[in-house]
């Protein structure tokens, strides 16, 4: 199925036939389009006044939701995603935050204890990738966003198995979809509904859990269970968390190769004794669990130790080893949040209201979905031909600037380095950030528009201050 790399692809995409009013799908393709251009400009410095007024009505107009506004991108998603086989939906919750004294109405406040709680809301994001090892993003299966009030409703835990169930029948992916969650959504009553109606997932465990069979807990009985297979796996830095939760949960690392160990069982867990929410799950389940841990850390590192709850199948070393791939794959939605935050700036939007925010965020979703694939495309293939994740005019104009210096014959990994030079990265300090990489596409959209002007006007009407190529230069598509 064909991948929205090109920004009119994108456009098109996402703004098929969404709403029955052909106005409105006209408008959220210019606005797909004026925003991916850039995705970190403003949205004054994307439209101009007209473009810009047309925007607010669109984001405020009642007819206009975040699941209409990702109708037709789901819908190519479900496409993409039937041409894989098996697959991933990676499933996680994130937060957006703006300054403790803004007015936008209908937020909530984050950690409202604190002296200046700021204005908050939340978004579970369900992300589909590929199950093969380059975790190639197909696309965005669902959003749920909400913000909390003062009182806690008790209900947010829900959300775990409520967008599971959402994305996989959007999908249709009961058969294909293999879900990943982290620790948060370790939930007995969930896991038990989910493999009575015949779903797949991989969950990290959160609580060590009594064992319905021996008088034993969970981990203590994983680990007397012998490592069958190892595994090299690389871990990158973690800086020391400044709110004190967050650190105990994910204390600072060196980034290092990690030399792990993997064991797996199938078990009976104990129906928890706490059953506030439970409609009537069984006393007992019988799960998968997939431990992966480091026997031999480096002096003054924490190790690594996984737990994995699986409807995967665990026989064999090899199916071991599958699952604790599936699960390391949910580091690309994490990725996907940096996308979201950083390459298209989310959080200086400058909207009012709670509606209008969310509409703009399902907007974004898909955007963020390119520019994730531009980069996972550039790192799986890195020797294919740079048109694969660029059009021949962004490459053309590449080759002839000389701060992007892009040889002939371009890879993907070569356009992709010259894309993040425009927004002045070195070579030397590894791959480029997201911000990066967005004021490189900002400036390279910039210089091909022109480019393709000056192509138009005649031999002597060049317009001034342009760069055009040098005589002796030749595309790479001639």
């Amino acid at each position: 199925m064909p991948e929205p790399i090109d920004v009119e692809d994108l456009a098109l995409e996402v703004g098929k036939a969404n709403f029955r009013d052909e106005r409105l799908n006209v408008r959220l393709r210019a606005l797909v389009s004026a925003v991916a251009t850039d995705p970190q400009r403003s949205l004054p410095g994307a439209l101009d006044e007209a473009g810009l007024e047309a925007a607010y009505r669109f984001f405020s107009n009642v007819r206009v939701t975040p699941d209409a506004i990702l109708t037709s991108h789901i819908e190519e998603t479900r496409k993409r995603c039937q041409a894989e086989g098996d697959f991933l939906v990676l499933h996680d919750t994130t937060m957006f935050s703006y300054r403790h004294d803004g007015h936008r109405q209908g937020l909530g406040h984050a950690r409202p204890s604190s002296k200046n709680p700021k204005q908050s809301f939340f978004a579970h994001f369900s992300l589909a990738v590929t199950a093969e090892r380059t975790r190639r993003p197909l696309g965005v299966a669902a959003v749920k966003t909400w913000a909390r009030g003062p009182t806690k409703t008790g209900t947010e835990y829900q959300r775990w198995e409520e967008q599971l169930r959402a994305s996989s029948a959007r999908l249709n992916g009961q058969r294909h979809a293999i879900h990943v969650m982290d620790r948060e959504a370790d939930d007995y009553q969930m896991f038990h509904a989910l493999i009575r109606d015949g779903h797949r997932f991989v969950a990290r465990a959160l609580h060590d859990r009594h064992l319905a069979s021996v008088e034993e807990k969970l981990r203590a009985h994983l680990s007397r269970v012998s490592a069958t297979i190892e595994c090299d796996a690389p871990l990158t830095r973690r800086g020391k968390k400044p709110n004190p939760i967050d650190a105990k949960i994910h204390p600072p690392r060196s980034a290092r190769i990690a030399k792990l160990s993997v064991s797996a069982a199938t078990v009976s867990l104990k129906r928890p004794a706490r059953r506030a929410h439970f409609t009537n799950p069984p006393e007992s389940l019988e799960i998968n669990v997939v431990r992966v841990w480091e026997a031999a850390p480096p002096d003054g590192e924490a190790p690594v130790e996984w737990f994995l709850y699986t409807t995967e199948p665990i026989e064999t070393p090899e199916e071991q080893l599958t699952v604790v791939e599936h699960y390391r794959a949910r580091w690309t939605i994490e990725e996907y949040f940096k996308a979201i935050k950083t390459g298209c700036a989310f959080e200086k939007r400058q909207l009012q209201d709670y509606e209008s925010i969310i509409n703009l965020l399902a907007t974004f979703a898909p955007i963020a979905y390119r520019m994730l694939l531009i980069r996972s495309e550039a790192r799986r293939i890195p020797e294919a031909g740079a048109e694969l994740v660029l059009s021949k005019d962004n490459i053309d104009v590449l080759c002839a600037h000389p701060r992007a210096k892009l040889c002939a014959n371009p890879t993907t990994r070569d356009a992709y380095l010259a894309v993040a030079a425009l927004g002045g990265h070195l070579k030397r300090n590894g791959d480029p950030g997201w911000q990066t990489l967005a004021r490189g596409f900002e400036r390279l959209e910039t210089l091909t528009e022109g480019w393709v002007l000056a192509r138009s006007e005649p031999a002597s009407g060049h317009l001034p201050g342009l760069l055009l190529p040098s005589p002796s230069f030749r595309s790479v598509r001639d």
